[in-house]
């Protein structure tokens, strides 16, 4: 064939890759349905989300008579009494006398806070979950064994122990935090307001739909759903609590006083507070008329910014999909599979570079007798569920996963990463534009918390992941590809394919 062909044909194949792709990603999205159905099971599972947003813009149609009284002081002394009078706002708001007494008496009820709500509370639930009552698995995630990189059970494993230390590390997390965005002059510039506006107003609106994006390209069916589930359940009761308990924000303590009343009415307008700065700075009025017009104002507790951010941590965190870099899978008698490292593989056989075969995903556990054992392979080793005719310790060109590089991806660090990093901004900037105190911050994060516990509980674990789990074993018949992730159908029967699924 004359190389002219050959090149013409070669391009001709690039050309079509697009629209190859293209093609993959209409297909392996619609799994076998059609546009209105997919249509309406994205309405569906935003619907929470929905029904949050309608009760936001429409609470200022409520007749002030039926409206409760506005706590105006309440977020403020919390704040102080939790987590201590770092910033000397007490003495700002009561003067010399009442702060010798008020400010080491936050820092009293701060630290038995620390100690008793954030410590002993939690670490005590954990004691008598693995110790007294003998709890065997993860109580929060009992198929951990199969979604994580070297996980092994014990009550001190960090998957085990670290959800019972959240609350401290919030606490910590937040005092900290509070050191960079403390309300000074001398604290301000056009660099920090640039970033925190960015931060709270960018940011979150689009890091929930990127983490989104996330779990439903390299997660289960149905972790989208469960995502939703959770972010519309804390929006909705913190939308209620707004109107149930107003609070008033740090902006109109700073501006007022703790002592106003004159101020303390439905009646009182918005304000932008830090972000008046970030006006300033783009020679606009959008953030000055936008929260002017703001239908619940004294709606400070708990942070909706809050609460989404940690939202997205906890299912960045739990649900972050790494690949798994363990020995390669041959053949055994007793279970059609046994465990060699890379170098016994590579002496067994001198034809093989090691550096071309493709890192299996194994069970921790040494192989058994058991029926469920090759169940169990089957399961995790993502080559041989999607191809029957795939031999154990067939090399695989993908020597690129033996890199340093490629531990980014077996240790999932960017999900992970982005996860932490992103709460940890929005508290800041929260603090820093003067729209919350840490009290604020902490109840969000205690109502996304809780909202991720109930929907794990009832809806992600046993009607999800179990699901998934038994489809990939083969427990129950996969007939709609559900066995599959979104990139998985979309790069079904490629190399790449590992690459999005949660159990490679």
């Amino acid at each position: 064939m004359p190389a002219t062909l050959v090149a013409y044909g070669s391009l001709r194949s690039l050309a079509t890759l697009p629209w190859q792709f293209i093609v993959r990603v209409y297909r392996g999205g619609l799994n076998t349905r059609n546009i209105p159905t997919l249509v309406f099971n994205f309405a569906l599972n935003f619907f929470p989300v929905f029904i949050w947003l309608c009760v936001f813009k429409n609470a200022g149609l409520i007749p002030t008579s039926w409206r409760p009284l506005i706590h105006s002081k309440l977020a403020f002394l919390a704040d102080a009494f939790m987590f201590g009078d770092s910033a000397g706002e007490l003495h700002a708001q009561y003067g010399d006398s009442a702060s010798e007494i008020l400010r080491p008496l936050s820092w009293v009820s701060a630290a038995l806070f620390a100690v008793l709500v954030c410590t002993v509370l939690p670490v005590s639930l954990w004691y008598y979950l693995y110790y007294c009552r003998r709890c065997q698995t993860n109580v929060l995630e009992p198929y951990a064994h199969l979604f994580h990189r070297d996980y092994r059970f014990s009550p001190t494993n960090r998957r085990v122990l670290l959800p019972f230390l959240l609350l401290l590390l919030t606490f910590s997390g937040l005092n900290c935090v509070n050191l960079l965005a403390w309300q000074r002059e001398s604290n301000f510039t056009k660099y920090k307001d640039i970033l925190a506006w960015v931060s709270y107003v960018l940011l979150h609106l689009i890091a929930p739909i990127l983490t989104a994006v996330y779990l439903y390209v390299f997660q289960p069916p149905g972790t989208l759903k469960a995502f939703s589930l959770a972010m519309g359940a804390q929006n909705i009761c913190g939308v209620f609590t707004h109107l149930l308990v107003p609070m008033a924000p740090p902006w109109f303590i700073h501006m007022y006083g703790v002592h106003d009343t004159e101020h303390v009415s439905y009646d009182q307008p918005g304000y932008a507070a830090g972000l008046t700065r970030v006006d300033s700075h783009l020679g606009t009025h959008l953030n000055s008329k936008g929260f002017h017009k703001s239908p619940i104002v004294f709606g400070a507790v708990p942070s909706l910014h809050s609460a989404m951010a940690v939202q997205c941590f906890l299912f960045l965190i739990t649900r972050a999909a790494g690949t798994k870099a363990r020995p390669c899978i041959i053949d055994s008698p007793i279970t059609g599979s046994s465990f060699t490292s890379e170098t016994e593989s590579a002496d067994k056989n001198p034809e093989t570079d090691p550096n071309t075969i493709e890192l299996q995903s194994l069970p921790d556990s040494s192989p058994d007798t058991s029926p469920d054992a090759s169940l169990l392979v089957n399961a995790i080793n993502p080559v041989r569920a999607s191809n029957p005719s795939f031999q154990y310790g067939t090399p695989v060109p993908m020597g690129a996963l033996n890199s340093k590089l490629m531990s980014i991806f077996h240790m999932a660090l960017i999900p992970r990463c982005l996860g932490t990093a992103f709460p940890i901004l929005q508290w800041w900037s929260t603090m820093y534009l003067d729209h919350h105190f840490r009290f604020d911050l902490f109840i969000g994060m205690w109502y996304a918390v809780t909202s991720h516990l109930l929907v794990n509980a009832y809806y992600l674990q046993p009607r999800v992941l179990k699901r998934w789990c038994d489809l990939r074993m083969g427990i129950t018949e996969d007939t709609r590809k559900e066995a599959k992730t979104m990139g998985m159908r979309v790069f079904e029967d490629t190399n790449v394919e590992w690459f999005f699924d949660p159990f490679a």
